[in-house]
């Protein structure tokens, strides 16, 4: 069941532009705090309009420099513990330009949320871009309320491809490993974090069968469809190459 790659990331070419617009790098930084995971940038409820994307990844990219420092130069890659464009209105357009900018730059988020825009299959196609080529793992996806649609009987859709790159990525499912007393003496216990995919009021028809489709092609017993999104215990989990929990899946505009 395999998955097309895609290139490297594009060249890295740094830019102050704290410099170079002082006024937005500013309003950037109010919505810039600390998180559990992490640094949190967050840009709801119509903060970032389609005609503010260009600044927003401009201030993002400056800030993650003059914050970490090149990851050339750190050794350490840029991390966000939440990146939030959630009710903005976005375009598809503007949306396939955010993703394309996190991959180039090539930041690991943990917690992705851009519900209520008008997303398609263009932003989504190339969310899975971005999903594909980035190193670590992401724990959330948010992409409810917004325009995706997917005809019954797809063969080739948006959403198949997002839960085909999960299955192929090497970082996926997460697996953690334990000495339990009731693993048995020289076994370890596996422990699988499920990712949290929230695809509902969309225009995705016949979900039932998407997801069917998906378990036979690839094989039920390396796939785990959870309906609660804490990490599982479960009997072949090292035979496991999705594991994923879509709450609210069946529930799609008419």
């Amino acid at each position: 069941w395999g998955y097309f790659g895609y290139g490297a990331p594009a060249a890295y070419v740094p830019r102050d532009y704290a410099a170079e617009k002082p006024q937005a790098y500013q309003a950037f930084l109010g919505h810039v705090k600390s998180g559990k995971d992490g640094a949190e940038v967050s840009l709801s409820d119509g903060m970032c309009r389609d005609q503010h994307v260009g600044d927003l990844l401009s201030c993002l990219e400056s800030w993650l420099n003059r914050e970490f420092g090149p990851p050339a130069t750190s050794g350490c890659p840029w991390r966000l513990g939440q990146f939030d464009l959630r009710r903005n209105q976005l375009s598809d357009e503007s949306l396939v330009r955010v993703f394309e900018r996190l991959k180039q730059l090539d930041v690991r988020i943990r917690r992705l949320f851009v519900d209520s825009n008008a997303g398609g299959q263009a932003s989504v196609t190339a969310m899975v871009d971005y999903v594909w080529n980035c190193p670590e793992a992401i724990s959330e996806i948010s992409f409810t309320d917004n325009e995706l649609k997917v005809d019954a009987g797809a063969e080739d859709d948006p959403v198949s491809s997002l839960l085909r790159c999960l299955y192929n990525h090497p970082c996926y499912p997460v697996k953690t490993y334990s000495n339990t007393p009731s693993s048995g003496e020289g076994k370890q216990e596996i422990k699988v974090s499920p990712v949290l995919l929230r695809l509902g009021h969309n225009l995705i028809a016949d979900g039932e069968g998407l997801l069917r489709r998906i378990v036979e092609r690839g094989g039920s017993s390396r796939i785990a469809l959870r309906e609660a999104p804490e990490p599982f215990v479960a009997e072949g989990a090292e035979d496991l190459y999705l594991a994923v929990c879509l709450p609210g899946f069946g529930q799609q505009k008419s």
